[in-house]
């Protein structure tokens, strides 16, 4: 692998094709979101008349970059283009078409997320991911709110922050916990206050049935000033490398 750019978070490395990470990696996709030339070609056709039912040009934007961006990044780590990838979301858990995203038969798994013009893909060789990105701001991180996701341990946590500290200190222990539930699939099924987020490891208490019996890893992820961002793993994680650019759609 050769550094290929500096990205908003760091310099990125470029993974060779037909290769997973190597164990104990996480590699990380910063994806600006844009509509790139190239990236509606890559979608299916219910995708793209998903995409035109978008009425905020925003949000139709995010998603034509994600389902665009997964494939061409996921392709590379296959060895074949973009266009032949196929991402399932069918739920473990309900058998809707909203679960997770994954590859059948892939050597690793990945996880999705987006806030404020950025896209985050993460992906792992072992175990399972799970990863979150969110904008910090001070309306979010207000006690109510603080009161109604946090367990005791976090909020007693949580009241020895600064007031001026609190806008950061909820989204980040908040990434933490969105993470860990992207990793199981359960989504909003799962209990929130029952997620205790404030060591290295999820530790939990009347999740919803399949919650998994390994360890969740957390893992804090350097982002750019007013973001937080965040990574939960079944195995863990010795190192972080932050990849991309994102392979062209004419490559």
């Amino acid at each position: 692998m050769q550094d290929a750019a500096c990205g908003p978070w760091g310099p990125l490395i470029h993974p060779p094709p037909g290769s997973a990470p190597a164990p104990g990696d996480c590699h990380v996709w910063s994806v600006p979101i844009s509509e790139a030339p190239g990236y509606r070609d890559l979608l299916d056709e219910a995708e793209r008349d998903r995409a035109e039912r978008f009425r905020v040009e925003s949000a139709r934007a995010t998603f034509v970059a994600s389902r665009a961006a997964q494939r061409l990044i996921l392709g590379r780590y296959l060895g074949c283009p973009a266009g032949a990838v196929r991402i399932g979301r069918v739920c473990q858990h309900c058998g809707a078409d909203h679960g997770r995203p994954y590859v059948d038969g892939a050597r690793f798994d990945f996880s999705v997320s987006h806030t404020a013009g950025w896209l985050l893909i993460a992906v792992v060789a072992d175990g399972k991911v799970g990863v979150d990105i969110e904008v910090i701001t001070a309306a979010r991180a207000a006690d109510e709110l603080a009161r109604q996701v946090f367990g005791p341990a976090e909020q007693e946590q949580f009241a020895l922050v600064p007031r001026d500290d609190r806008a950061g200190a909820f989204i980040r222990a908040w990434t933490r916990k969105e993470a860990a539930v992207k990793l199981t699939g359960h989504g909003l099924a799962a209990s929130l206050r029952g997620l205790d987020v404030t060591g290295q490891i999820a530790v939990t208490s009347a999740q919803p049935a399949g919650w998994p019996t390994d360890p969740i890893y957390l893992h804090d992820l350097p982002a750019t000033p007013g973001l937080a961002a965040a990574l939960a793993t079944t195995v863990p994680v010795r190192t972080v490398l932050h990849c991309g650019p994102v392979p062209s759609p004419q490559a």
